[in-house]
């Protein structure tokens, strides 16, 4: 029961990277342009980014919660080695700067009148899709190290 368990939220934790990075792909090639274009309405602009906002929150509850059990468990086992710490802690690094962009692009549209602070300039200057997107991709890397670290321990 418990490995049934652990993969269906190792399936949900792909699913949602899934989502959100090509997610973000997709916006950074066809919406992010099209909307440049002009052609679009006003409003069909903001739906577009109320939908795709919809779908990073989704995202982002469903990393966080399906990783820390994934973490819990992977840490608990022989594979949890000083190795798979050290790169699960660098994955959850990355993971938390692309929540940390999302947050922070959040609070310019909110506070967009007001004296942006050096901490949402910082982030405004590394914090666009781009970087998102860049971010996305190391995690699915970083992943496949992980998937390696444990596949090793395994064999030995």
């Amino acid at each position: 029961m418990a490995e049934a368990f652990l993969l269906i939220i190792r399936w949900l934790h792909t699913i949602a990277a899934v989502a959100w990075v090509g997610g973000a792909i997709f916006y950074l090639v066809v919406v992010r342009p099209t909307l440049r274009s002009g052609e679009p309405s006003p409003f069909t602009a903001r739906f577009a980014g109320a939908e795709f906002g919809q779908l990073v929150n989704l995202s982002m509850w469903t990393l966080v919660l399906t990783g820390g059990v994934l973490a819990l468990d992977a840490l608990s086992l022989e594979s949890g080695t000083v190795a798979y710490f050290s790169v699960l802690t660098t994955k959850m690094a990355l993971a938390g700067w692309m929540f940390f962009i999302v947050q922070t692009r959040r609070g310019q549209r909110a506070q967009s009148q007001g004296r942006a602070t050096l901490l949402r300039r910082l982030a405004h200057t590394l914090g666009h899709i781009n970087m998102t997107v860049a971010l996305g991709i190391a995690v699915f890397v970083i992943s496949d190290i992980l998937r390696f670290l444990v596949q090793r321990s395994l064999e030995t």
